[in-house]
Parts: C-alpha cells; structure tokens; sequence
C-alpha cells in the first residue's frame, strides 16, 4: 500500500514526502512540473510528473496505475497571494483540480483524502481568539472575504459530499508556516521568514504587513507531525462533524519579531511598504486557532 502525494514538489509536498519516506511509507509523488526536486528522487517508489490536476483523463489515468493507495494527499492548490493575483486560475486547480481527484477516486475506491485548509479561511465575522475548524462548518455561508477563503470553503463543500458517499476526507486548517527553506512562496507570512534573512545580511527590511497585526504561526516541523497524526487517526477518533481539525501553533506581530531579532543584531531597521493583498489576508485571519473543542458523534454513510 502506498500514499498518494499531489504537489508533492511544493514547498508543504516536499516536506510532507519527506515526513512519510523516514516511517517507511510507499510514496507516489505527483507534480505538475516535468521533474521532481532532487531532494525527493530518492525517497519516493513512483513518480507522476507533468501531471496537470485540472486535466481529470490525467488523474484517472495516475489512480488505475497505482491501485494499492490507502490515503491521498490532494496540495494542489496557489497560495492566498498567488490567488489574488490569479483567481480564475486558482479556481482551476483548487476546487476543479480536487473534484477531478475525488471522482477519480471513486472510480477506483479510494477512501482516503487528505486536504490543507487555510487560516484564510476564516472572514472578518470570525472570533479573532481561540477560532476552531469547527466555526467554518457552523458557519458555512459566512464570507472569508476573498477568492482564496472561497475556494477553499468549495472544496470543504466537495469533500462533505465524498463523506456523504461514503468516503474517508479529513482536512487541518493550518496556521502560517515558519521554516528555514531557501524558497517556499508567496505566502502572507514569509515576512518573517525575509526579515530574519535581511538581519543575517545586515540589510534593512521591508514589512508588507501592519506591523501590530497578530498572526498564528506554526514550525514546518511540527505542522508534519500534526498532519500525519490526522492521518493516522483511527475514524472512530473523529468526532468533528465534517473531520476538518485547525493545527495550533503560536502567535505573533511582526513588530515583537523584529524586537527579538534586535535582541540578537540589534542594528536590524525596518520600514512598512504594506503589499494591499497581504496586508487585506493578515487582517482578516484570527489572531489564535486552536483544535476541537467538544466530541460530536456523527453517522457514516457506507461505501456503496
């Protein structure tokens, strides 16, 4: 049996292959770039390149070669900034891209899919401390107040009719992701990451965020082992109502950050240019997330 990573040549792919090689999983990597990064030729069993999600013929053509998958991991999907610069793109593959998938695997009765959600999920109507994944599933008609919240919320919407179905989704609304790669991407969060770079450089920095904003953030390494142990979760240990679970981490402004890099370079200087898409993202996201606040027992349909 093996795992089933797509976009496993992103920046979350890359580490999460990793994470499944180094316990001993059979891993099936597919991406749409025509090469995988040299990092992951070694540790996976198959690899699908130039494997375009928005094409379906393409994704069922992958799952009738690889019949002995128990989980999926659907990553597909641009960033919050990459989205708003591109939406109608970003829905392709976001909300297209995982309909193709899941479809693909009911035709060969795969159960397993797993999904990252986003903090931007979350709106302005949202509580701004201590926000679960089980407030977007109360609240399903709320506006995340923009593209990116509403494609996710799209493919929520599919992966409850899978369950309906009979099938196994489970989605982790994840935090920002700190981390120490050369590059990850256009996301809301990598000020910290390129402030921490320009101290090193002793360069002056250039904030694109409000600087008092608070923002949940979570280590690449810890947001692997909490990824995998939703995966590993028995069912019967899922008691939210539609298996979507937000990863806590811990959360800071950007200015209490370049406070702490002055305690270690303390000729750091910093100036706020605020990027209109980051800064729109950074506002509306809560200030804390947290996991599941009560058991819920729910009824699964059988695979037919």
């Amino acid at each position: 049996m093996s795992v089933l990573v797509i976009g496993a040549g992103g920046a979350v792919g890359k580490r999460l292959v990793r994470a499944l090689a180094s316990r001993g999983e059979r891993v099936v990597a597919v991406d749409r770039a025509p090469a995988l990064p040299d990092v992951l030729k070694g540790l996976v069993t198959h690899a699908e390149t130039s494997a375009d999600v928005r094409d379906f013929y393409t994704m069922q053509r992958i799952f009738k070669r690889h019949r002995l998958v128990h989980t999926v991991w659907n990553l597909a999907a641009p960033l919050s900034v990459e989205t708003a610069t591109n939406p109608r793109v970003a829905e392709q593959v976001t909300v297209n891209g995982m309909r193709n998938v899941l479809w693909a695997m009911y035709e060969n009765r795969v159960r397993r899919i797993m999904f990252t959600d986003s903090i931007g999920s979350f709106g302005a109507a949202a509580p701004r401390e201590q926000c679960t994944a089980r407030w977007l599933t109360e609240n399903a008609a709320q506006d995340p107040g923009s593209d990116y919240g509403r494609q996710k919320r799209g493919v929520r919407r599919l992966l409850h009719e899978f369950w309906r179905n009979g099938g196994d989704p489970r989605w982790a609304v994840l935090p920002g992701v700190l981390h120490s790669e050369a590059t990850w991407g256009m996301g809301t969060t990598e000020y910290a990451l390129g402030a921490l770079l320009a101290a090193v450089k002793g360069e002056p920095f250039v904030c694109p965020v409000e600087p008092d904003e608070r923002l949940p953030m979570i280590y690449v390494d810890d947001l692997m082992r909490g990824l995998l142990a939703l995966q590993d979760a028995e069912e019967s240990r899922l008691r939210e109502p539609e298996r979507g679970y937000a990863i806590p981490g811990f959360s800071f402004t950007a200015r209490e950050l370049f406070q702490e890099i002055r305690l270690h370079q303390p000729g750091f200087r910093f100036t706020v240019e605020l990027d209109e898409n980051m800064a729109a993202f950074a506002r509306l996201w809560p200030n804390t997330p947290r996991g599941s606040p009560r058991p819920t027992s729910v009824t699964r349909p059988a695979w037919d």
